[in-house]
Parts: structure tokens; sequence; C-alpha cells
């Protein structure tokens, strides 16, 4: 897992777009009506935001585009950014010997 670079869309604030650090910023993404509002790392036990379904959705796309049910989330994950940083985290698409990210179908 990693960390992502999290953009808004001015029209649709409910609207996200989490770009992993590594990856560069989609091109949809550059300029109005998209702007940068904060970075979400991955701590054990952190907020709501799910790491292993951004990962997924990452390594298919390059990032990961989502909708909140509650934009007051986008605040807390933000701030926890300020924590010092977890020196033991895997860099983005390296993942740690041994790790592997499960594959879900969804069912329809």
């Amino acid at each position: 897992m990693c960390h992502y670079n999290l953009f808004r869309h001015a029209d649709r604030s409910e609207l996200i777009c989490a770009v992993p650090e590594v990856r560069p910023v989609p091109a949809f993404i550059t300029g109005p009506p998209w702007s940068f509002v904060g970075r979400v790392r991955d701590y054990p036990g952190s907020s709501g935001f799910d790491h292993q379904v951004a990962a997924v959705s990452a390594h298919y796309n390059g990032f990961y585009l989502f909708q909140l049910i509650n934009p007051s989330d986008l605040k807390a994950w933000v701030d926890q950014d300020r924590r010092p940083p977890d020196r033991d985290a895997p860099i983005c698409g390296q993942e740690r010997p041994g790790e592997t990210l499960p594959l879900r179908m969804a069912a329809g």
C-alpha cells in the first residue's frame, strides 16, 4: 500500500480522485475543475480511506476515483497526514515480501 494525493472536483465536491504519489497525475485532473486538497497516508488503523481498494484501482487505472458519502471524511484523512511518516511503509507498487493484493469480483 502507499500514499495518495487527493484531488476534489469543484462542481461536485463529493467526487474525489486519489493518485498514488509515485504515479503521474492523469490528464483529466490537471487544472480546473479539479484541485489538490491534500494527501492521505497508510497508517495502521487509519481513517476510513480504503487503501486496499485504492491499490487495486490504481494498479489497473493509475488512479482511484470515488464518491464521498460524508464530505467531512476528507478533512479527517488529510489531517492524519500531519503525523510523522512510517519509515517501514512499503513503496507504492512494491509490496512487502509475501504480501499480495486480493482481487475481488463483484457479484452481479
